[in-house]
């Protein structure tokens, strides 16, 4: 779709601008002032509004957001956790796990999309025939992963067949002896690199820190799940100084139920600036999964990833920090609408609101309704009322 919007705030790189924006072909093609509608366009005036780049999540397991957290926390690592929730043959284990996995993955997505996230680092493998240009969002396609030191079979194989692409692994989820070490166990095997990227890293010390600065290992925080689970966070004030840090929601196994509350309870730890937080949810990650050029900005030529806010005359970053899933007026991926509210929605033709998401009308791209009623064939009412993120969206 070509689109117009016109008189917004747009925020990018950290500086703020009043304007428009044109978009052609998935991209961004124009950012100015006074910009002059063509014949091809859809035009907006979306005048009080602020837009942002599209969230970047970066650690999801998109498999897994139907279930409530479980456990009995806190642990001393993320074994002695899995050993005593995974129990497959028992619910609720049993009962998610049965709901296909097509439709597991498309209700991640929409956990992903109210928030503003239009691209998700999913640990897991890359389902592509799920994965297609009709997902509702973008997850990153160029990746090797293992799931940890416990939980994996020959991990340097994993590393090399990488080729210099990000590599993924939890690491150092914990607060025991065991996790401190993991960051040995990795440097030993090999799996250390300038592409390694450790997911949780709460057993860090200083001197492993040195390490992986030494390599350039990256590390996404996920500070709700390590609270949840082990009563304590990610060193992030010290290792956001030598290492690339980035944002991710973990799964509501442990984490929280979208991104835009993750960067709240990021905030309270008082471990990051409002200002490094939106770095790390925009161009922390952009850098750290080699993602394409322009991603996580709103700059001419960058995809057309994006979203918009009611602008309260606070910061770019105050409004984000702030900001619910009722208040997303609009969401476009590689410029594609996929979440409109009811305005936006009418000035477009979209039709009328399919879902209510946070107690707000809006249109969401696919068929909310049919996804719910299936899923709900599979899994008891019991068990969903304990999701975070069942009643978050309704269909209409």
């Amino acid at each position: 779709m070509d689109l117009l919007i016109k008189n917004i705030r747009i925020h990018s790189r950290g500086q703020e601008s009043f304007g428009d924006l044109r978009i052609k072909k998935g991209k961004i093609i124009e950012r100015s002032k006074g910009l002059a509608p063509r014949s091809s366009e859809r035009v907006l005036d979306l005048s009080g509004y602020l837009a942002l780049p599209g969230l970047i999540n970066s650690h999801d397991h998109l498999g897994l957001n139907l279930f409530p957290r479980l456990g009995q926390p806190p642990y001393p690592n993320f074994y002695a956790w899995a050993e005593d929730i995974y129990h497959p043959e028992e619910s609720p284990i049993r009962d998610v796990l049965q709901v296909s996995l097509a439709d597991r993955l498309w209700w991640s997505a929409y956990k992903n999309l109210i928030s503003g996230v239009t691209t998700v680092v999913h640990h897991d493998p890359f389902y592509r025939k799920v994965f297609d240009r009709k997902f509702p969002i973008k997850v990153l396609k160029k990746y090797a992963w293992s799931h940890s030191l416990g939980y994996g079979d020959n991990l340097l194989k994993a590393f090399e067949k990488s080729h210099g692409r990000p590599y993924i692994i939890h690491a150092a989820e914990g607060v025991d002896s065991k996790s401190s070490q993991e960051i040995n166990g990795l440097e030993r095997i090999g799996v250390l690199g300038a592409n390694t990227v450790i997911i949780h890293g709460i057993a860090l010390d200083e001197e492993g820190i040195q390490k992986l600065s030494k390599v350039g290992v990256s590390m996404i925080w996920c500070p709700a799940s390590n609270q949840f689970l082990y009563g304590k966070n990610a060193p992030v004030a010290q290792t956001k100084d030598h290492l690339k840090v980035a944002l991710g929601t973990d799964s509501t196994l442990s984490g929280s139920p979208t991104l835009l509350d993750e960067l709240r309870v990021a905030h309270r730890t008082g471990m990051a600036t409002s200002a490094e937080l939106l770095e790390m949810v925009t161009t922390n990650p952009t850098s750290i999964f080699h993602l394409q050029n322009g991603a996580g900005t709103l700059e001419e030529s960058a995809p057309a990833d994006l979203f918009l806010l009611p602008y309260r005359g606070e910061t770019s970053i105050e409004t984000l920090l702030s900001a619910t899933p009722a208040e997303v007026a609009l969401i476009i991926v590689e410029g594609e609408l996929r979440l409109a509210n009811e305005d936006v929605a009418e000035k477009l033709g979209l039709g009328r609101a399919n879902a209510l998401v946070d107690g707000a009308p809006k249109w969401i791209y696919g068929d909310v309704a049919r996804l719910k009623s299936r899923i709900q064939q599979v899994v008891g009412g019991d068990i969903l009322s304990k999701n975070p993120l069942w009643g978050l969206m309704e269909a209409i």
